[in-house]
């Protein structure tokens, strides 16, 4: 995957910051699992929701792991397409990399 000159290595730096931050990378991560576990939404449609603020944060390195996520729980292409291009009108033409990025995910499995 390709990488912008402002991202580091998230998926390395996030694995790192909650084994080693003690207890605050591990509230953190209890805190992100609570959101899931406690959401209205479905697995799925949380998920899709998630990846779109991951686009818009230019998260793409947790874009790229949470499409793939997606993918095997049983979100089609054409989902995951759809929620990139849902953030066209108000993210513009910014939005291309990330749907690159989710596309490419998509389909390198």
């Amino acid at each position: 995957m390709d990488t912008t000159p402002n991202q580091m290595k998230q998926d390395r730096a996030y694995g790192y910051f909650h084994h080693n931050s003690g207890e605050v990378g591990k509230a953190f991560h209890e805190m992100y699992e609570k959101t899931v576990s406690n959401s209205a939404l479905d697995k799925k449609t949380h998920e899709l929701v998630y990846i779109a603020y991951l686009a818009a944060t230019k998260e793409y390195s947790g874009l790229e792991l949470h499409v793939k996520g997606l993918k095997k729980i049983g979100a089609s292409r054409t989902e995951i397409e759809s929620v990139m291009l849902c953030g066209l009108a108000p993210l513009g033409i910014s939005l291309s990399y990330a749907y690159q990025v989710a596309m490419t995910a998509y389909d390198s499995e």
